[in-house]
């Protein structure tokens, strides 16, 4: 979704278009790494919104499937805007942050199975993977 798709995207799922959803949807979209709360809200100009509204309206953005929450190797909870609703999965490096969209899912296999083997349906699941971007590979040969 791109920032001129966002409000006939907000109205297709019944959010109203504030200028608040707007801009955390831009900020997210221009950047090229997840992001941390504090990180969104020192990039939004003046007057910001208040930190739970950011949290809310990100909450709302996840549950669209615009937007993916993880918590990274320090323990923070970062954001990243998703180029597709369908899921799927992203790989996130450990040295720049870089983070790359992977198309669908290949544990959907696997998860068949598990419910075959212990009963459950399997409603969610959240997959972290986490690397060296080639970038960071290179720089580190480099040394």
């Amino acid at each position: 979704m791109s920032c001129h798709a966002s409000k006939d995207s907000l109205h297709a799922v019944g959010m109203k278009v504030t200028k608040a959803r707007e801009v955390l949807l831009r900020v997210l979209e221009a950047s090229d790494h997840p992001l941390t709360v504090d990180e969104i809200y020192d990039r939004l100009a003046q007057p910001r919104p208040g930190r739970p509204t950011i949290y809310r309206n990100l909450e709302r953005f996840i549950q669209e499937g615009w937007a993916e929450s993880f918590v990274d190797k320090n323990q923070i909870q970062r954001f990243l805007r998703c180029g597709t609703t369908e899921h799927h999965h992203h790989i996130h490096c450990e040295k720049c942050q870089r983070t790359t969209e992977l198309d669908g899912c290949a544990m959907t296999k696997a998860l068949s199975q598990l419910e075959r083997q212990c009963g459950y349906k399997v409603t969610r699941h959240q997959l972290q993977i986490y690397g060296l971007c080639p970038e960071c590979q290179k720089a580190l040969a480099l040394k």
